[in-house]
């Protein structure tokens, strides 16, 4: 695999996951639905935040497809295995993760919200977790390459950015928070 697919496919899935947040904010009455249980207190905290985890998304996106070189990123390995030149099959399993997870949450909410049950409650919250998880899996794979990557240290910020939001408010706060 080369890293230009995996360029590709996060350059397309981006938008969908714009596109359908913006569906499923106009599909609603009230768009404030989303936040279930959520406190305004906790969101004007939580909406910055999103700022901040895009911004370390785009971190991490830089170093990845226009910073480092194919055989960089092919030299990425989760930390105690050692080198085998699969590290951008690796990228493209999180970028699969965390992309396809955030493109279909707001519309398992919207159907949860639409028909309230277990099954969708699961599906809301197994999707949340699979994209906090694969942020938190960037700055995994990066971690061993921390001292020999020029710019490695930036997009592990950028990951703990990116879970900050991903991972602490969305999976484990808003699930908690919801009111399910």
């Amino acid at each position: 695999m080369k890293r230009s697919t995996v360029f590709w496919f996060s350059t397309l899935v981006g938008p969908l996951i714009l596109a359908s947040y913006w569906r499923g904010v106009n599909a609603v009455a009230d768009p404030m639905v989303y936040w279930g249980d959520v406190p305004e207190s906790m969101q004007r905290l939580i909406v910055p935040w999103m700022f901040v985890a895009a911004a370390g998304y785009l971190l991490m996106w830089h170093r990845f497809f226009f910073a480092w070189n194919e055989d960089q990123v092919a030299s990425l390995h989760w930390p105690r295995q050692s080198e085998d030149g699969r590290g951008v099959q690796r990228l493209f399993i999180l970028y699969a993760a965390f992309l396809l997870a955030s493109l279909v949450w707001i519309d398992l909410t919207r159907l949860y919200l639409e028909s309230p049950s277990f099954l969708g409650a699961v599906a809301v919250i197994a999707v949340l977790w699979t994209a906090g998880l694969a942020s938190v899996g960037f700055g995994v794979l990066v971690w061993s390459s921390r001292e020999r990557l020029a710019g490695a240290k930036a997009v592990l910020a950028g990951s703990v950015m990116l879970s900050i939001q991903c991972t602490w408010w969305d999976a484990i706060y808003w699930v908690a928070s919801f009111g399910w």
